[in-house]
């Protein structure tokens, strides 16, 4: 059984999308599996540092998981989202279980959205959690 908020996601703060997919993802997880960190801020400064350079570079979604535990395992770009599909578990199954495929396969087309997400989705402001889910953001 998964340890509750046991999972980090970290995100572009800057991001119409990521802040979707972040609203998202607190609906879903019902279970309280994740908390959230931007992309911008002092945790993500703190983690990113202890990374491989070719994932340093990553501006979008990183999944670390277990991240509390001695040995978390990073996840980025198109294998994190499924990833994270995989761990909220019900419905959300069927989509990670596509996170047990190459990644080569879905990266072209999260790269294609990444590329093209500020313009697609523009940040009208900025995403403050409500009271009730402060605990789930990290700074």
């Amino acid at each position: 059984m998964q340890e509750r908020l046991s999972h980090l996601v970290f995100y572009d703060g800057n991001c119409g999308l990521c802040d979707q997919v972040v609203q998202t993802l607190l609906k879903a997880d019902k279970h309280e599996y994740f908390v959230f960190a931007p992309l911008q801020g002092p945790t993500a400064a703190q983690f990113i540092s202890h990374l491989p350079p070719e994932l340093k570079s990553v501006d979008s979604l990183i999944l670390v998981e277990n991240y509390r535990s001695d040995h978390p395992q990073v996840y980025v770009l198109a294998k994190g989202a499924l990833r994270i599909a995989w761990l909220l578990g019900g419905a959300w199954t069927l989509i990670g279980w596509l996170s047990f495929l190459p990644s080569f396969l879905f990266n072209w087309a999260y790269r294609l959205v990444a590329r093209n997400r500020h313009r697609l989705f523009p940040q009208t402001e900025c995403m403050l959690p409500r009271p009730d889910q402060k605990e789930r953001f990290l700074p």
